[in-house]
């Protein structure tokens, strides 16, 4: 059992390190901009016990995918409810490429992650982080502006920092998406993780947001929604209909 926990952490860290050319915009073979056939195999391949699931939205059409698998782990620490060992969302935008990845993972006695590790592994992937959140969990992220260009220092003073990390809800998942988004912010990178005092992760959470699609494709659908209510009411005052006294 040792065995298979110890062989499991080679390969969960093996998903974090990678060449730095492809290393910002995927997590374990998920990436930005792909479309929603090769985020399913890239899932499939990185757990193939997962179980996967369209996110359907109104008139039945696939907005994305997700992934679990079956098997429940106990409540970690602040910050993680207890679930399956391992989650996966890839989320689609309207011209059907994936804008946010995000992979849970629950880590049992003997197959723990170094917190040591887990930031040297987060750091050959993506880079030295624009800054870490210390609480009684561990935050990293990384962001962008709109020009790709890394900002770092606070998070509150970033070219991110008015985007919601999860506030919608992802069906299926522990986690959830961003709902907002900001004109000044062009991509993040956020983790978290549980770190107790004995320096061994039991769990944490990986997520990339294409924020600058984003903002554009809901700036712009706004923009054709005010259009078209604005044609609507010059159509109906063009009827210049009389009251009937």
């Amino acid at each position: 059992l040792l065995h298979f926990y110890f062989s499991r952490l080679a390969t969960l860290l093996a998903t974090l390190t990678c060449t730095t050319v492809m290393a910002a915009d995927e997590i374990s073979g998920g990436a930005l901009g792909s479309s929603r056939a090769d985020a399913k195999a890239a899932i499939v391949k990185a757990n193939p016990n997962f179980k996967l699931s369209p996110l359907l939205i109104r008139g039945g059409q696939e907005a994305g995918v997700t992934a679990v698998t079956t098997d429940r782990l106990p409540r970690t620490g602040l910050g993680d409810p207890g679930g399956p060992s391992d989650e996966f969302a890839a989320l689609q935008n309207d011209a059907g490429k994936v804008w946010y990845i995000t992979r849970v993972q629950r880590l049992p006695e003997g197959g723990r992650i170094q917190a040591d590790a887990l930031g040297a592994a987060l750091t050959e992937k993506f880079g030295k982080p624009s800054g870490t959140t210390p609480l009684t969990s561990l935050a990293y992220y990384w962001h962008y502006d709109r020009n790709g260009k890394q900002y770092v220092g606070p998070a509150s003073g970033g070219p991110c920092h008015t985007v919601s990390g999860n506030g919608m809800n992802i069906p299926g998942m522990t986690v959830g998406a961003p709902r907002s988004f900001s004109p000044t912010c062009g991509k993040i990178i956020q983790v978290g993780a549980t770190i107790p005092s004995n320096g061994m992760v039991p769990y944490y959470t990986v997520a990339i947001i294409d924020a600058k699609s984003m903002f554009d494709e809901l700036t712009a659908s706004d923009a054709r929604a005010k259009a078209a209510q604005s044609k609507k009411l010059a159509d109906e005052k063009a009827k210049n209909i009389t009251p009937n006294i």
